[in-house]
């Protein structure tokens, strides 16, 4: 058979070949890195990891000396079942003052009385438990922890580091994630005008190809190529921030 005389057949042909796509140069980049640091005041007591050490989500990166926390915890516990004692009793004088005025034994300024004490145990109870919770919440804030399966770029704390929260506080330890890493190229805008997040694309990194999805386009400013597409692709062994990429977009 002959293909020049037979033009419908390259017409087949090309309906079976794939769409062109562009090839660009990029770089791959950690993806939703993070800065962590510490909402309250303390000294670091013990570092549990170091760069380059992969971690699951919650585990334990870095520990204040808990004792400060502890004993801020067992006194407002103390100070919540004291006002809860206080409450009681103003409940029992104030159910026997309404007693006493229902049989007109008492006067109205005495069973008020017995409401205003009521009223301000209660208050009391409430403002104490109040300062517990924030004591619980501040113990369980000295423990920094990791908000995602994580791969460790930096270790910023060691032990004896005081961490001032009042001021800007520090970063401590600097994570990215430990299960996806980005390809990221620039484009102009003649280029990006046609991508869009979540389209599929191809990162070929040293030889081996990988499929993604574009997670981003950004217009960063001025410039031949002010728009920045980043591309997610499953991370694997060897693929670490800066290694030379070429990505395929659709």
């Amino acid at each position: 058979m002959r293909w020049g005389h037979r033009p419908w057949a390259w017409l087949l042909l090309i309906g079976f070949l794939p769409a062109q796509a562009a090839e660009y140069a990029g770089a791959l980049e950690w993806s939703q890195r993070a800065d962590l640091s510490l909402p309250v005041s303390g000294v670091v007591e013990t570092v549990e990891v170091g760069p380059g050490q992969t971690v699951p989500s919650g585990q334990v990166l870095l520990r204040l000396d808990l004792t400060p926390f502890k004993a801020q915890v067992a006194e407002l516990r103390a100070e919540v079942d004291r006002h809860a004692e206080e409450l009681a009793d103003a409940q029992r004088e104030l159910d026997r003052a309404q007693e006493l005025y229902a049989r007109t034994v008492t006067s109205t300024t005495e069973l008020d009385a017995a409401k205003l004490r009521h009223a301000r145990a209660a208050a009391g109870l409430a403002a104490a438990q109040a300062r517990l919770e924030r004591s619980r919440w501040q113990l369980a804030q000295a423990e920094l922890r990791a908000p995602f399966n994580a791969v460790v770029l930096a270790r910023r704390a060691e032990p004896g580091m005081a961490v001032a929260a009042q001021c800007q506080p520090p970063a401590l330890v600097s994570l990215a994630r430990a299960d996806e890493i980005l390809a990221r190229v620039h484009l102009s805008p003649r280029q990006a005008s046609a991508i869009r997040p979540g389209m599929r694309a191809e990162v070929a990194v040293a030889g081996t190809t990988h499929v993604g999805v574009v997670r981003g386009v950004t217009h960063q400013g001025g410039g031949e190529t002010p728009y920045t597409v980043d591309v997610i692709i499953p991370r694997k062994d060897g693929l670490v921030a800066g290694l030379p990429a070429a990505v395929r977009l659709p």
